[in-house]
């Protein structure tokens, strides 16, 4: 053996007999259960101006509605201005979640910790949008149907249902938080875990898909069975964020319900410009989670703990790639010594 190598075997026995290296952290590879539930509404309140006209095309489409400006006069297909606040409101009742992540204790500190969290709160299921307008415009008519639009001023009026495909929390950045023993053996913990929320689906007849960021809390407790892990939690999300403003409409399907007469709609095209506007989300889940140990970085020869025998497998291939590689970096060297002997056994 030579004198580089035997140095470095000397300092790493010395630094197990100082106890220099201490117990790491328990770790879980952890799925959210069948059993767990996830509710969510999202608020969205989004400026639009433009105009709309109705869908009469000459020649192509000459049975479909015309607007006409005024009680009384005009002729032809008459855009008609308009603001509003598009209010969309997308709703996740009752669905049944999945997902993965990973969990560490540590119960000498009591610190906990939660990373690479994937949560896909429909997990096949569907969620809802329904979309109203608070409308402002001036009094105006329609050809086929026949009908009169009173002018109106910030009234609320339902114009749209739509369907929600996608709604994933992704974790976005570090969360730890605290656990604290309870008097049956188990444990309480809470942790605050940044997310990002990715929802995808339909609205106004628009393919639409947006990212925002939020904080999933998670309260609950654990209990260690042997080398298993189970949990159960109670989440929350309340967040409002700013809204970046959507690309114009330019000429979309819109359908307006009639007033007077009612019961019957008026096919419009709508065409606008957004501005930026805001998303309040309140959420709720109920979790039912289950993990089995993690690989410890270190153990070597996987029997569990990070022992003599996995650095004497480690000295044997210093300088070399291969398991004992702890880093991946493509060569076994002081670094992978490093994080062997912060996860001593």
């Amino acid at each position: 053996m030579n004198r580089a190598f035997s140095t470095i075997g000397f300092f790493a026995a010395l630094a197990m007999i100082s106890g220099t290296a201490v117990a790491a952290e328990s770790r879980w590879n952890c799925t959210v259960a069948p059993a767990s539930t996830y509710t969510q509404q999202t608020n969205i309140q989004i400026p639009l101006a433009g105009t709309w006209i109705g869908n009469y095309v000459a020649v192509t489409n000459e049975t479909g509605t015309r607007t006409l400006p005024g009680f009384f006069g005009g002729s032809g297909n008459t855009a008609i201005p308009f603001s509003s606040t598009v209010k969309p409101t997308v709703s996740i009742t009752n669905t049944h979640p999945t997902g993965t992540f990973q969990f560490g204790f540590n119960p000498v500190t009591g610190v906990v910790n939660v990373s690479n969290l994937l949560v896909d709160t429909l997990a096949g299921q569907a969620g809802t949008i329904s979309t109203s307008m608070l409308l402002t415009y001036s009094t105006f008519r329609t050809a086929q149907p026949t009908s009169t639009f009173i002018g109106l001023t910030n009234v609320d009026v339902p114009v749209d249902s739509g369907s929600l495909t996608a709604a994933t929390a992704a974790q976005s950045a570090a969360a730890i938080g605290i656990a604290t023993p309870n008097t049956d053996g188990t444990w309480a913990f809470a942790v605050t875990v940044p997310v990002t929320i990715s929802v995808a689906g339909t609205a106004l007849a628009q393919p639409f898909a947006s990212s925002s960021p939020a904080a999933m809390v998670l309260t609950g407790t654990f209990s260690i069975v042997g080398s298993a892990i189970s949990l159960t939690s109670q989440g929350t999300i309340n967040e409002t964020v700013p809204v970046p403003a959507a690309p114009p409409l330019v000429s979309a399907p819109f359908d307006l319900p009639t007033i007077i007469p009612a019961g019957q709609v008026a096919h419009l095209l709508i065409s606008g410009t957004f501005a930026e506007g805001s998303s309040t989300t309140v959420g709720s889940s109920s979790l039912v989670m289950n993990g089995v140990p993690a690989p410890i970085i270190g153990d070597i020869n996987g029997d569990g703990v990070v022992t003599g025998a996995d650095l004497g497998l480690l000295l044997s291939g210093w300088g070399q790639p291969g398991p004992t590689d702890l880093n991946n970096d493509g060569t076994t060297n002081g670094a992978d010594l490093g994080l062997l002997l912060s996860h001593w056994s």
